[in-house]
């Protein structure tokens, strides 16, 4: 044993004589190194919430960078007193690994998990290496094999470094892999031509508010939202604005056919963003395009709600404010307005923060009482038939403290898979919680897109998600191009209020069958999920625990052939809706048996989602398919495939950060796709099948897989214009 320690002492002295023999002395360099780094992520992380512009970047790092200075003297100072000995090493490799997991922690977006530690420690002995061999090279003239291998290393791996770090990344191949499971119908519908681009009006613009010809006033908000300026943020914003909140300027932007009377409109709310940037701004391709078609578009700025936390109530008030305002000019005499609004149409549209305040602007403009102060009177009721969401949050205001819940609205649901701000699908909690009476013809559609990211819904935000440092991890190279994901905004947002303000029904199955216009529709994977006021549910798994009843009455549910079944929540941002989760090995059945109902002129409608992921890491990318069986009374069948009727895609491995590309690892994206299957395509056994007496339903699915199931029930049949 002491034979042992002996030759490992003596190895660990050889080592040390060597390594201070090659690179002694390098410690300023790695204090310079640090203060750099440090300075360039504290500076810049900085700069790009509170001051995005070329000189607040220079700015902010050189004060970071003189900060750092100090404090490493200090440092130096305070350990040559307390242990003889400076060990300025010591702090500057703390501050250089920290700075660089810090940027990757923020950039990757998944917690402190090993491949952020490796990542980071790789990129530190990187770095290391590269300020000790050229300071050992250049400084002290070391001019040794090991020197100046290590200096051409080190370079060489640090060049590399940053054509990782400051290129757009890599191509994502998943997406074509998917399409290959879809293939394109050969004829396009020629009832969505018309919408394809600019429409038959010329668009004019006008803006409102300070510093133009149309003075708004102003909006008490304080009772709604606080700045907190007991913060640095709060502080900052109230610094920045010349206004208190109980005194918010109105201002938007219009844009509006020029010879209009009587349109449509939409309001549209931004979401939370840097208050340098006018995002109310960034909608106009989506304005330009709706005017032409017809509408009125308006366009909020809500940036005196922004950098700021818990004013989602404060973000409603004052989009409902707008309306009642440009409502006013509509009925002001000379007013470029002037008739040219509609109050009997009215949508509301929000992006990111504003597409859950929307939802909450809804339940606010049907309410006489604030939730949170009922001393506070609404009095607004306009007549708001439907809501666009982009990208929402979902409950960061709960007025109340409860979930805002809707009934007998249209809802529209957009959301980009390798959205990297709102990274979950978190809208479908808002989606779930919007409920119909069965009176009145409502519609609630949602569109899950591939390859499309949360910034470039907004022109001004574009396709980084982050700002700062953490922006450097980003795979912005796997986005669909910026004007393809608004066309498909554009195209999506007209159908839905052609379809809930104009009653024009002939494109209504884009919002319900989207592959049905794939051929015209920018190519990438869409999952798409609704339900219209006609639905009756037979299964949604929301009324008990007990796995064998139905939500219809009398309904019994079973399943066979299968090694998982249960009902759970299924969470897309938080606990959301209750689902059907079921896994089998080889084939497995699900049944329901109900008192008899008559399907004539119905569809069987149900959601479902691939949960599959280990078939999806294997590289076996297949659509679930499968048998829906009817049984009539007397016990006669009838089935149809799945497939025939809907894609149904393996769940989407989804990599947004260059990480999931070094390491070979994805985030699963999961989404619901409705299957509607018309009870007339069912095909019979034999010939005394009875549509009429329908008395059970079965799902039967092939090979292995996993799934999840929910709203299983019965839809209206909706033929399309030209088959009515």
């Amino acid at each position: 044993m002491n034979t042992l320690l002996t030759r490992c002492g003596s190895l660990f002295l050889r080592c040390r004589s060597w390594i201070v023999s090659h690179f002694g002395g390098t410690e300023p360099a790695l204090c310079q190194l640090s203060a750099v780094v440090g300075a360039l992520v504290i500076g810049t992380g900085f700069a790009a919430t509170y001051w995005p512009q070329g000189v607040g970047y220079a700015v902010t790092c050189a004060a970071a960078l003189t900060a750092l200075e100090l404090a490493f003297w200090l440092a130096r100072k305070l350990l040559r007193l307390t242990l003889g000995r400076s060990l300025g090493w010591l702090p500057a490799l703390g501050l250089l690994l920290g700075s660089i997991a810090h940027t990757v922690w923020r950039g990757a977006g998944e917690g402190w998990t090993y491949r952020v530690w490796l990542f980071a420690a790789a990129v530190t002995a990187l770095l290391w290496l590269l300020a000790a061999s050229w300071w050992s090279l250049l400084r002290w003239r070391r001019t040794t094999g090991a020197v100046a291998a290590a200096a051409l290393l080190s370079a060489s791996g640090t060049a590399l470094l940053a054509v990782f770090l400051f290129t757009d990344g890599f191509s994502d191949n998943y997406i074509p892999r998917y399409l290959a499971l879809n293939p394109h119908p050969d004829a396009a519908s020629s009832l969505l031509e018309r919408s394809m681009g600019p429409g038959p009006h010329e668009p004019e613009m006008l803006d409102y508010g300070p510093g133009t010809d149309w003075e708004a006033g102003t909006v008490n908000l304080s009772r709604y939202m606080s700045r907190n300026t007991d913060g640095l943020t709060g502080s900052y914003v109230d610094a920045y604005w010349d206004y208190d909140l109980n005194a918010v300027p109105m201002a938007g932007r219009v844009w509006y056919p020029a010879d209009g009377r009587d349109c449509p409109v939409l309001f549209m709310a931004h979401g939370n963003h840097e208050i340098t940037t006018e995002s109310y701004l960034g909608y106009d391709y989506l304005g330009r395009y709706l005017a032409s078609h017809g509408y009125v578009v308006v366009s909020v700025d809500q940036n005196a709600c922004n950098m700021l936390t818990g004013e989602n109530a404060g973000r409603a008030v004052l989009l409902l404010e707008h309306i009642g305002l440009l409502l006013q000019y509509g009925r002001q005499w000379g007013h470029p307005l002037y008739r040219m609004l509609d109050k009997e149409r009215i949508a509301i549209a929000g992006h990111s923060r504003g597409g859950e305040m929307v939802a909450t602007a809804y339940l606010f403009n049907r309410y006489d009482r604030y939730p949170e102060n009922g001393a506070i009177a609404f009095d607004y009721n306009y007549n708001i038939k439907s809501i666009i969401a982009i990208a929402p949050t979902v409950n960061q205001y709960k007025p109340a403290g409860h979930s805002v819940e809707l009934e007998d609205v249209n809802y529209l649901l957009l959301h980009g898979a390798a959205d990297r701000d709102v990274s979950n699908f978190m809208g479908m909690a808002q989606y779930e919680n919007i409920s119909f009476t069965g009176q009145g013809d409502y519609l609630k559609t949602a569109l899950y897109i591939a390859g499309a990211n949360h910034g470039q819904f907004n022109s001004l935000w574009g396709a980084f998600d982050q700002s700062g440092p953490f922006a450097a991890l980003l795979n912005v190279e796997g986005l669909m191009p910026e004007t393809e994901q608004q066309r498909i905004a554009c195209l999506f947002v007209k159908i839905f209020l052609d379809v809930t303000l104009l009653d024009d029904q002939s494109c209504r199955s884009l919002l319900t069958d989207w592959s049905a216009y794939a051929a015209q529709l920018p190519e990438t994977v869409y999952v798409q999920c609704w339900e219209s006021s006609s639905f009756v549910p037979i299964a949604d798994f929301e009324e008990d625990s007990d796995l064998e009843t139905a939500t219809i009455e009398g309904g019994v549910l079973s399943a066979e052939g299968v090694g998982l079944w249960t009902e759970e929540l299924m969470g897309f941002g938080g606990e959301d809706t209750h689902a059907l989760r079921l896994r089998w090995g080889s084939g497995g059945r699900y049944e329901i048996s109900f008192p008899a109902l008559d399907m004539t002129g119905l569809s069987v409608s149900f959601d479902l989602c691939d949960l599959d992921s280990r078939a999806v890491e294997n590289g076996r990318y297949e659509r679930i398919d499968g048998t829906v069986e009817l049984t009539d009374a007397d016990g006669n069948k009838a089935a149809a495939r799945i497939g025939d009727f809907s894609v149904v895609f393996p769940i989407l491995p989804v990599r947004t950060d260059k990480l999931d590309f070094v390491f070979r690892t994805c985030a699963y994206k999961k989404a619901f796709a409705t299957v509607a299957i018309p009870g007339e395509a069912f095909v019979p056994e034999g010939e005394s099948f009875d549509l009429s007496r329908i008395a059970g339903l079965s799902f039967r699915f092939e090979g292995s897989g996993q799934a999840a199931m929910d709203n299983i029930g019965l839809e209206a049949n909706r033929l399309p214009k030209e088959q009515q």
